[in-house]
């Protein structure tokens, strides 16, 4: 199975899985340059680079990739929303807000028929 091959609702979750850790590491990158600490950058990329491990694990489509970005995705949603619910700057609380929302957002459009046919190889 190929990425071309996939439902609107796989390709969205990927972009979404894509562009959310990207902009994890960006919000990382302002926070170090503004604290002056390079210590906030490194937990941002550890996620990224799981991130970005599951996306191309749908992207390739094998069966147990659809459960193991929905899990990730759904986990990185909770990390955001609790960096909503801790004391910030204002621009990062929304920012996480948005994330989180876009995160969970993905879980469910990997739940959708579409998407769990393609994934267990079934037909539409």
């Amino acid at each position: 199975m190929m990425l071309r091959d996939a439902p609107v609702e796989a390709r969205v979750a990927i972009l979404i899985g894509t562009a959310g850790a990207l902009a994890f590491v960006l919000m990382g990158l302002v926070q170090a340059q503004v604290e002056a600490d390079s210590s906030w950058l490194r937990f941002p990329v550890i996620i990224a680079v799981l991130e970005l491990l599951a996306v191309a694990g749908l992207a390739a489509g094998p069966r147990p990739a659809r459960l193991v970005a929905a899990c990730l995705f759904g986990l990185v949603g909770l990390i955001h929303l609790l960096a909503v619910l801790n004391d910030g700057p204002v621009w990062l609380r929304v920012l996480s807000g948005v994330l989180s929302a876009a995160h969970v957002f993905a879980v469910v459009l990997l739940n959708t028929r579409p998407a769990r046919l393609h994934y267990s190889g079934g037909q539409r």
